[in-house]
């Protein structure tokens, strides 16, 4: 048995990494799959009254896994980075809507969907049961595992969203 194949930690940040990021789904679409192909446009559009855009949506979690990261080391998020005043529900605006800044925005999620893998990688075991202040006090297992609820959950809604825009994902578990 390898060293990796005995740290909680590694598992964690493989699952946080692996169901967001990689094309090769297990058993749901990851968030690189549902959120490929898409134009600006596209990304931008609320399908219908008191729902998201998938940008939005993508916003929403890449903020989520930047403060997580950030809580976890003990830094602070620049909220002016992401247009924001306060923390609140975590919600940036959209920027300009084009392909480009589109892209980057997806990007950018993907980006710290790695950063925090690689945070939770480097983290020792016995740390899990330790309570993270700067999120509610839960314990950093708690957080590490809704982080990867939100996620799923989220990119669950950016499918619904497509579907709903007759915009279909081609992938078997979809």
């Amino acid at each position: 048995m390898n060293e990796h194949s005995r740290r909680e930690v590694y598992h964690l940040a493989e699952v946080l990494k692996q169901h967001f990021s990689n094309h090769q789904a297990s058993s749901f679409a990851h968030f690189v799959t549902v959120s490929d192909e898409l134009t600006g446009e596209q990304a931008a559009q609320v399908p219908l009254a008191h729902f998201n855009s998938i940008w939005a949506v993508t916003n929403h979690m890449a903020f989520w896994m930047d403060l997580t990261r950030a809580a976890i080391v003990n830094e602070e998020v620049n909220l002016s980075a992401w247009g924001l005043s306060e923390v609140g529900g975590g919600w940036p605006p959209i920027s300009y809507i084009d392909d480009m800044y589109w892209l980057n925005a997806r990007d950018r999620a993907l980006e710290l969907n790695h950063a925090l893998a690689e945070v939770v990688r480097s983290l020792d075991d016995s740390m899990l049961e330790q309570p993270l202040e700067r999120m509610w006090g839960q314990q950093l297992y708690q957080t590490i595992l809704m982080i990867y609820s939100h996620n799923s959950y989220h990119t669950a809604e950016i499918l619904s969203i497509r579907h709903m825009m007759g915009l279909w994902v081609d992938h078997k578990y979809t």
